[in-house]
């Protein structure tokens, strides 16, 4: 089986996990005396959130953390080619993989603003 794996910037992670991408939906129901109202104010595509969690040599998690240190924008690439481009990296949390010194388990966050 060829491992599934994403671009962010210039790296090629090993594979990706749990891709989900959580829209910025700025609606909210109200309850008011007698009913309840609707306040919306739309789905805002510069707040959606995109997390998973990536598998990459240390090279690679050295050019991430890069990114995440310097808050330098980059194009993302999901496993279907989709590119996002502008994104902001956020790393959540990093491990090693067990057995494996050279290579980390990195948690992501991709933010547009």
């Amino acid at each position: 089986m060829i491992p599934i794996h994403i671009h962010i910037g210039e790296v090629k992670t090993l594979s990706v996990e749990n891709w989900q991408i959580v829209p910025d939906d700025r609606q909210q129901l109200l309850e008011i005396v007698g009913g309840a109202v609707v306040q919306d104010f739309g789905h805002i595509t510069e707040g959606d959130r995109i997390s998973c969690s990536v598998t990459v040599t240390s090279a690679a998690w050295e050019k991430i953390k890069g990114y995440w240190d310097s808050r330098t924008m980059v194009s993302v690439t999901d496993e279907g080619g989709n590119i996002r481009p502008s994104m902001r990296v956020v790393v959540k949390s990093y491990e090693y993989m067990a057995h494996f010194p050279k290579v980390y388990k990195i948690s992501l966050e991709f933010w547009r603003v």
